[in-house]
């Protein structure tokens, strides 16, 4: 058993209190979040704190502590296949842990055990399948690591490799938006929607103060080396625009950046849409990684991330310097193994079915969260 934590749980008497206290509160973002049943917060790079509903907790678990019982805290370790679960038990009952339970197939979908160290706390051994699971383990404990000749672990091999085409897009349709390439005739659409009074406080972390001169703007995106795209709404107004930028064709990998959306996007269902069919164009394509990054203090764009899918790996201190400022910037991605999941679980939340009357019947992070 190697020597990391990958959960700190606690049963709490009151799960929507403790909500209210730890996200409204103190502004902590959660990265599962289940009303009723299990919040999740992520404290490391590969460390979850875990709030899990005291009831629940006791059915898994055992009786909490109120006078005898066990203390309302699980420390948990992640493994990559079931039978490390049953080996790791093994482990610690040759040890002299006073209490191991044999592991079960859980109802949502792992496969976990427990054991008690001499003083009772317990630890729980988990292979938990889903997105947060895969998020804690290490990257040598990939079933796909391999040992060179030298006996180090390497990547595997990547076999009839052939870069993919730039993603130049064509019109693209979706049940909510329409992405389409970016031209010189868009910038007098745009201009009501991105440019001018107004839109200053969209530009805090771009590289532009605000738009005054929108046929220059335009001008300027097209004259990069980077895909643009225009976004249109449901109506068919002309109200955002987004890159597919820093294209690397030898390594399959493309970011989307540089994304400044108007007022009728932000924040909807088309704006998510938009990013979802940018997705699905360049995994189609084959490429293998798709990037997200942001000014690591830009909270909405952190959020954004998460909630569509995108892995955070990590912050790049003192990075940049824009607008006289320095910038950490925070990575994010998705790999060519991640999208099926996230495809499907875009692929429900965005179905037109999903939505009674304008207002979501599912969250898309909770149908990421369930794999």
């Amino acid at each position: 058993m190697d020597q990391r934590i990958s959960f700190v749980t606690l049963a709490v008497a009151d799960l929507a209190r403790s909500r209210r206290f730890y996200v409204d509160g103190l502004g902590w973002r959660a990265e599962l979040d289940v009303p009723g049943e299990v919040l999740m917060f992520r404290v490391g790079e590969r460390l979850i704190f875990s709030l899990w509903d005291a009831a629940a907790f006791e059915g898994e678990v055992g009786p909490l502590r109120r006078g005898e019982g066990l203390a309302p805290i699980t420390l948990a370790h992640n493994v990559a296949r079931a039978q490390e679960v049953d080996s790791t038990l093994d482990l610690a009952r040759a040890a002299g842990a006073p209490d191991v339970s044999a592991a079960q197939q859980r109802d949502w979908g792992g496969y976990t055990g427990y054991f008690a160290d001499p003083d009772g706390f317990r630890w729980e051994i988990a292979l938990s399948p889903g997105p947060i699971g895969q998020m804690v383990l290490p990257p040598a404990s990939r079933d796909e690591v391999r040992t060179s000749e030298h006996g180090r672990p390497v990547g595997p091999a990547v076999g009839d490799w052939t870069p993919p085409p730039r993603p130049e897009p064509a019109r693209i349709v979706g049940h909510w938006c329409t992405l389409e390439p970016l031209t010189p005739e868009h910038a007098a659409e745009l201009a009501p929607e991105i440019a001018g009074p107004g839109h200053e406080g969209d530009f805090t972390y771009l590289g532009e103060e605000h738009i005054d001169d929108i046929d220059a703007y335009v001008a300027g995106r097209l004259a990069k080396d980077t895909v643009e795209v225009l976004v249109r709404d449901g109506d068919g107004i002309a109200c955002g625009v987004v890159a597919l930028m820093r294209i690397d064709l030898d390594h399959g990998v493309v970011e989307i950046g540089n994304v400044v959306l108007g007022p009728r996007l932000q924040r909807t269902t088309a704006s998510t849409e938009a990013m979802s069919l940018l997705a699905r164009h360049v995994f189609d394509l084959g490429y293998r990684r798709l990037e997200w990054k942001c000014d690591s203090l830009n909270e909405p764009s952190r959020r954004a991330a998460e909630r569509l899918g995108f892995t955070h790996e990590g912050t790049f201190r003192r990075h940049v310097v824009t607008k006289g400022r320095s910038r950490d910037t925070a990575w994010f991605a998705m790999t060519l193994e991640d999208w099926p999941i996230v495809r499907a679980a875009h692929e429900a939340w965005l179905d037109p079915a999903n939505f009674v009357d304008g207002v979501q019947q599912q969250r898309l992070s909770d149908v990421l969260a369930r794999g």
